[in-house]
């Protein structure tokens, strides 16, 4: 092999190595995690200690996190609204996603998946999974 295969293969396997930094993907993406991050997403699935939580068909979360750090979280029940307005931020080197709501004190989610239309967080032994909305 030649010096320059050498050193392409190489940055090959280096950056394939560093891309997977999620537990369930994506193996590669060529957008940032906060521009994968930025948008609305849509709770779809609760698992709770391994069991799926029924979610009510009446019922919504919307989460919306803006490219400045702002973030925001609607809830929807029938006729019923209410939201929270805080600030996210990326923790632990992209792995962690922290929330803070109105100042009010900081919740720590681990991502265990980023893509352009899924978002899997966990928090304990409970996972929440959204969807782009």
């Amino acid at each position: 092999m030649n010096k320059n295969t050498l050193i392409a293969l190489t940055l090959v396997i280096l950056i394939s190595y560093s891309c997977n930094k999620y537990d369930d993907g994506p193996a590669f993406s060529l957008r940032t995690k906060k521009g994968r991050l930025v948008g609305e997403w849509k709770l779809d699935k609760v698992i709770s200690q391994g069991q799926t939580q029924s979610l009510d068909s009446d019922y919504d979360t919307i989460w919306e996190f803006e490219r400045d750090g702002d973030f925001e979280q609607s809830m929807e029940y029938g006729s019923y609204s209410y939201g929270y307005n805080g600030e996210w931020e990326f923790d632990d080197n992209g792995e962690e996603l922290e929330i803070q709501i109105n100042g009010e004190g900081t919740i720590t989610f681990e991502i265990n998946r980023l893509t352009n239309n899924e978002l899997w967080l966990e928090m304990g032994s409970t996972e929440y999974e959204f969807e782009k909305n």
